[in-house]
């Protein structure tokens, strides 16, 4: 439809005034409580259509929680003063220093070259480098469109023809490593923060850089082995003999000896990293480390005030804002009670078990991504479906923000995830097939939730399952 953004922001915008201000308020609902589930009606709506930037929404809706009375403006716009935000755009100028130096390139590069110049070596090469650059830059789309590229150069040196089974493999072999791990490191992405940030105090606290590993490694296990035997599976040419490393070589000649930018941006963050592990230990909160760090590579010079401007995802991390503010918000306005009643028959059989929790909560998230497109705005609908029920929970809310992270990473049509569309886009759509773009993520979707029921034994060791 032509008009489509347009027809669906009026629906949105009509949705949400009727429900505010024409419907009775139900028992146990405020008229604020009313007013803040017709503005997420109407946000929602418009995130699922794209009617305007997602920021944008956002902030209107915010603003219509002031303007109409149901919160003060110092609730509504709380989120923006607390460290989730500023460890967000801390992480993010870490990350803009990581690529504009050519540290990320060089480092995967080199991982390379310790592995056999064929399909199965070179899976393993991206998956490892993959893995390890993933905590450094804590946005998906500079690392699709870094990696991509890497891996196209790999299929052409390995003869592989476009849309073929060894160009798609190695294509999702770099996905894989640099894309779907992000789930295994709080600082790999700003959703989980967006995520995390969701969720009750109490529960954010459980979730620190070095719990969230600890509490991921049985899944990342599960995701890389099953990864990449999975790719072997289904992409490895019948030919996979190694052949000369020499296209490796070149590109790493190409960039020449390690910058001084590199070198201070590599300490940068490894001191970073070291910090966020120990951050109950010195006692020094992660995004305050994460903005020491930016501030040396802008005294140091790596990063200019230009850099910061242009480099950093302003409008992503406004969004990410506006999204985790729906959580103290909801529980002001008393709508998270109401909510409660409503969905309690629903809800309650989903939650009542932990291991039903880990298999039911992926297939309600993936049936989502057909209709909701964002990553960001699919984990937001189903935390804050979910937020009523956390205080009865028999188990950790920081649970939820985990199975959100790793279940809303699906790419089964091309459309239901933005990262692959960059990905794609930084080799000209040349390398992947829609099939092997689909049959990838059944595996992957299957995988997850195999890897969520292994993480559970460890969960209730460390008592939050």
């Amino acid at each position: 439809m032509k008009h489509k953004k347009t027809v669906a922001g009026i629906i949105g915008i009509i949705l949400g005034v009727i429900i505010a201000f024409f419907i009775p308020t139900p028992d146990g609902l405020t008229h604020a409580g009313m007013i803040v589930l017709a503005s997420l009606v109407t946000a929602n709506i418009f995130w699922i259509f794209n009617v305007i930037p997602s920021f944008a929404t956002g902030l209107l809706m915010l603003s219509s929680w002031v303007a109409l009375g149901a919160v003060k403006f110092e609730v509504s716009f709380a989120i923006f003063s607390t460290t989730t935000m500023w460890i967000i755009i801390g992480g993010l100028g870490l990350g803009a220093a990581a690529t504009k130096t050519g540290l990320i390139k060089r480092i995967a590069l080199k991982i390379m070259t310790y592995f056999p110049a064929n399909f199965r070596g070179q899976t393993l090469a991206l998956f490892t480098a993959g893995t390890i650059i993933a905590p450094m830059i804590p946005s998906a789309h500079p690392k699709a469109a870094m990696s991509t590229p890497i891996a196209k150069g790999i299929s052409n040196a390995l003869g592989y023809k476009e849309h073929d089974k060894g160009s798609s493999g190695i294509f999702l072999a770099a996905m894989w490593g640099f894309f779907v791990t992000e789930a295994s490191f709080l600082s790999a992405t700003a959703q989980n923060y967006a995520f995390k940030g969701l969720i009750p105090a109490s529960a954010q606290k459980i979730l620190s850089w070095g719990n969230w590993f600890v509490m991921m490694i049985p899944w990342t296990i599960i995701i890389l082995v099953g990864g990449y035997f999975l790719l072997r599976f289904l992409f490895k040419p019948k030919d996979d003999k190694p052949i000369s490393k020499e296209f490796i070589s070149k590109q790493l000649t190409e960039l020449g000896p390690m910058s001084r930018a590199e070198k201070i941006t590599a300490a940068v963050i490894l001191v970073s990293i070291i910090f966020w592990i120990l951050e109950s230990v010195v006692n020094i909160p992660a995004a305050v480390t994460a903005l020491i760090g930016v501030s040396v590579l802008v005294a140091t010079k790596v990063l200019t005030p230009d850099d910061f401007k242009n480099r950093l995802s302003w409008s992503t991390i406004i969004f990410i804002g506006t999204v985790m503010a729906l959580g103290n918000v909801m529980q002001s306005a008393g709508l998270t009670t109401w909510l409660r009643t409503v969905l309690q028959p629903v809800i309650s059989p989903i939650i009542g078990n932990v291991y039903i929790t880990v298999i039911a909560l992926p297939i309600i998230i993936y049936l989502c991504k057909f209709v909701v497109v964002s990553l960001i705005s699919t984990g937001t609908l189903i935390t804050i479906g979910l937020l009523p029920f956390f205080s009865t929970m028999s188990f950790s809310p920081a649970i939820i923000a985990i199975i959100v992270t790793t279940s809303v990473n699906v790419w089964l049509l091309s459309y239901m995830n933005a990262p692959f569309l960059t990905g794609g886009a930084a080799v000209n759509d040349s390398m992947v097939s829609r099939g092997a773009m689909a049959k990838s993520s059944l595996g992957y979707m299957l995988i997850n939730i195999i890897g969520l029921l292994v993480c559970v034994p460890l969960w209730q060791i460390m008592g939050i399952a």
